[in-house]
């Protein structure tokens, strides 16, 4: 009887639990054998497994199979991998395994491993049952994967959500007292890897600093699992229930948990950003007295920072405007920090010399790139509401110290010429 009643709907997506009353009833005999559960496993030691990850596990008591649906996997090798990472174009798919077999590989990599068996109604985990395996067809198993708002957590969550008609959705939508944000949570996961740490502090706008429903945090798999041992259910005859009636850490890794909260790590900035800017005034210093060394090494410096910033800034203007990580990367307030302008001051750099119409060009819109990084600061401890503030700890007095610095003109240190012979003899 399910058979006949699935055959039209072969390639259409399945109707969610309550609007088809034939299929429902079929539904209630086929799930008595089924059983749903959430498998989370811990971070990984690279940095794409330090997020963790989760799949959702369909197990059929008469035929003794447990599949593990998972959403997360990719290939390097596919045609136009960095391209479409860099666009925010990401192909990910759906692919089913023994969800044995994957537990076993899990575990092999050092990766705690946690079950919770959902109690839905055999409704539900039939339904459940039907809808992830219609996304596991050829046509429906790819999509687009964004960092935080579709990626194999909340394709987890959202298929028991579809389950259960909302309920998930509904108890999940407060933001807590105690809120995280896209910023701090992608943080807590990068520390200790300094250049993705200091990449998604310049590259992630304001809107990754807007507090998050416990849904919104579900991106994160051991998130996700910590917010379904929370829910409750309500069955046919009113009772509720939880929704998780097994929990269990079924492997411990030896490999250090994620920290719960992410560092902090304003102190090491402000002291980079004072240790550079008084090094950029050291150098100053000795260029004003003559030395040719410090003159060259500074005009280096200032060329290899303001290309490098220049660089970075059309590449946050692109990310932000036509790629699609634009509603992370947009309303990006460190663009007052590295922008497009700094490429201009790189090209005059090596020309700057003495006191001429480039050097005076040059100290000029170095002076204009500093006010700007002091306003982005101001804009951001104001209105702004973004916490970029390790990024402007280290960039602003950087660009403080250039601006005061080749004021003085980079002809400062260049050999005095000599003094006219007349002159000399009365000396």
């Amino acid at each position: 009887m399910f058979a006949t009643l699935l055959a039209p709907r072969l390639h259409a997506q399945p109707p969610v639990p309550g609007a088809d009353v034939a299929l429902d009833a079929a539904r209630e005999q086929r799930g008595a054998a089924l059983e749903i559960s959430v498998l989370t496993f811990a971070n990984g030691a690279v940095l794409w497994e330090r997020f963790g990850h989760n799949a959702l596990v369909v197990s059929n008591r008469e035929t003794g199979e447990r599949l593990a649906y998972n959403w997360g996997v990719f290939d390097f090798d596919q045609p136009n991998f960095l391209a479409r990472f860099l666009t925010g174009d990401t192909r990910y798919w759906l692919a089913v395994y023994s969800a044995d077999e994957m537990f076993r590989a899990y575990v092999a990599d050092d990766r705690s491993a946690r079950l919770q068996v959902l109690d839905l109604t055999n409704v539900q985990k039939a339904a459940l049952a039907e809808f992830v395996a219609w996304q596991a067809l050829e046509e429906n198993r790819y999509y687009r994967y964004d960092y935080y708002l579709d990626n194999c957590s909340t394709r987890v969550r959202d298929a028991i959500d579809r389950a259960l008609g909302g309920a998930l959705a509904t108890q999940l939508a407060n933001v807590p007292e105690s809120f995280t944000t896209w910023r701090e949570q992608t943080a807590r996961v990068t520390d200790g890897d300094w250049p993705p740490f200091a990449g998604i502090h310049v590259a992630l706008g304001r809107n990754a600093d807007k507090p998050l429903s416990r849904w919104n945090e579900s991106f994160m798999p051991g998130l996700l699992a910590n917010h379904l041992a929370t829910i409750r259910v309500t069955d046919e005859t009113g009772a509720e229930r939880a929704l998780v009636t097994r929990d269990s850490v079924i492997f411990t890794a030896a490999r250090a948990p994620l920290p719960d909260q992410p560092p902090f790590r304003g102190f090491a900035a402000m002291v980079i950003g004072a240790i550079a800017g008084g090094l950029i005034f050291a150098l100053g210093t000795l260029m004003a007295r003559g030395s040719r060394a410090a003159l060259f090494t500074l005009r280096g410096v200032a060329t290899i920072w303001y290309l490098l910033g220049g660089l970075l800034g059309t590449a946050l203007l692109l990310a932000g405007t036509v790629t699609k990580h634009a509603p992370y990367m947009g309303s990006n307030g460190s663009m007052f920090q590295v922008h497009p302008l700094l490429l201009l001051l790189a090209v005059l750099a090596p020309f700057a010399v003495g006191t001429g119409k480039a050097a005076r060009t040059f100290s000029r819109l170095a002076l204009v790139v500093a006010a700007l990084a002091l306003l982005g600061f101001l804009l951001q401890v104001t209105v702004l509401a973004q916490d970029s503030g390790l990024v402007t700890s280290v960039t602003l007095p950087i660009h403080i110290a250039l601006a005061g610095v080749l004021a003085r003109g980079f002809g400062a240190g260049a050999p005095r010429p000599a003094a006219p012979a007349a002159v000399a003899a009365a000396a």
